[in-house]
């Protein structure tokens, strides 16, 4: 599963979730013109660690900001929460790890943490040929 995969994900389902809203990925400055309606999303960070030789944990952090700061619905924390807590990348369920609802600059934002350990499939060796 690469990063893309699970952005685009994000995207879907925030889109099946709130149908009537528009979702678009995040451009520009974090605070958002006071005018614009809807929700961005954008990847904050991403991170690959090699545990073993054969072992990885990928950690991927997403904001998701709601961008009419003077409107925000009294249920949207938990409907951000409901719809992203797992969610499907090309048929394989990945749960958050940590959800956080929290308002930096009175612009409300959910940070999103999903972590997945991983193992690289070595390819196997060529035996030796039998000589004659």
């Amino acid at each position: 599963m690469d990063t893309n995969q699970l952005t685009t994900s994000i995207a879907t389902t925030l889109a099946q979730q709130f149908p009537n809203i528009p979702i678009q990925p995040a451009t520009g400055p974090t605070s958002p013109n006071p005018d614009s309606k809807g929700i961005t999303y954008r990847l904050l960070s991403a991170q690959l660690t090699r545990e073993r030789s054969d072992r990885f944990v990928q950690s991927h952090a997403f904001e998701i900001r709601w961008l009419e700061a003077d409107n925000i619905p009294a249920t949207l924390p938990d409907e951000l929460f409901g719809a992203l807590e797992t969610i499907d990348v090309e048929g394989t369920p990945y749960r958050a790890t940590e959800l956080r609802w929290e308002t930096e600059n009175d612009n409300p934002r959910l940070l999103v943490y999903y972590t997945m350990r991983t193992t690289k499939v070595l390819e196997s060796a060529t035996t030796m040929q039998h000589l004659e």
